[in-house]
Parts: C-alpha cells; structure tokens; sequence
C-alpha cells in the first residue's frame, strides 16, 4: 500500500481546504498544478486562487518538497521531513505604482520571512503593460506536526484576506 509522503499530506490538507472555500463562493480557484520533477527529483503543488470580483489580483500558494527531503523522509534519514511553502501575489496594471498598503501588511504579517516586490513592464504592443509581483518565501519547513498545519491554513487564510485589500487602478 502506498504510504503518504508529508508533501501528499500537506497538499491534501490545503487543496481540501481551499476547495471548501471555492465551493462556499469566497474565493475561485483559478490554476492548479501538481508536478513532479524528474530532473531534481522534486514535488510541486501549486494552487492559485482570486476574489470573483477581482481579476486583477491573485496569489499562487506553492508547496514544494525537495530531493533531500523526499528521499529522507522515504529513507528514514530526515527525523523531521518538511515542504517549502511560498505566496506569490500577482497584480495586473497600466501603471508601475505597487501597492503600499500590501507589501506593509505583507511585512507586518511575514517580515521574518522573505519578501520580494519585482514589477515587469512589458514593452511588445502600442501599449505598456505592467506586472507587479509580491513575492513571500516562507524561512520554515512545513511538516505533519499539528503547529505547521495550523499555521499553514493561517497562511492561506491570510491570502484570501489580502486579496481583498483595497489598491489603486
């Protein structure tokens, strides 16, 4: 019988979780991605999510496990196997002005963590487009123990709550 791996379990947890959501009309799931690796050896779940009425904010949540976690774990040689977990907001625009008002709660919520802000212009076409992009990479291992789930539905939590935090056209 196959035995789960934490990163079967975690994404599990979270995909359930947000589905729920997405059934309850709070929020759409708009992508979803679950991919393995065969170059690194690595699991990648990805789910991004948007407000209805909002198409010009979303946040892609990822959940990754390494190599070195994966084999430990199957291995029996990492005591405590974890995923990596990263928010990616991503906002569309005809200006470069980012949204303050985000990357300060951004901070305030996850500021021990790493936090990326990267605006593209994209210059094909008579028209400019911008891109901008609110990166959290979370400095943790998520795992099975009861702490990291919780925190990691917070997380999610969270992200819906900043996809409702109003910006400027």
């Amino acid at each position: 019988m196959f035995d789960p791996t934490v990163f079967d379990n975690l994404k599990v947890i979270v995909e359930g979780y947000i589905y729920d959501l997405d059934l309850e009309k709070l929020i759409v799931v708009t992508d979803r991605k679950d991919t393995i690796d065969l170059a690194t050896m690595s699991r990648l779940y990805s789910i991004t999510i948007a407000k209805e009425d909002n198409n010009k904010r979303y946040v892609t949540i990822d959940i990754k496990m390494s190599q070195k976690q994966l084999a430990g774990e199957l291995l029996k040689t990492v005591k405590e196997p974890g995923c990596v977990v990263k928010l990616s907001f991503h906002e569309k625009g005809n200006g470069q002005e980012y949204d303050e008002i985000l990357l300060k709660k951004l901070n305030k919520l996850w500021g021990q963590h790493i936090i990326k802000l990267f605006i593209t212009k994209e210059l094909t076409g008579s028209i400019s487009h911008f891109s901008i992009l609110y990166l959290v990479e979370f400095c943790t291992l998520f795992g099975e123990r009861e702490n990291d789930i919780e925190e990691l539905l917070h997380i999610v939590d969270h992200a819906i709550t900043l996809l409702q935090v109003n910006f400027e056209d």
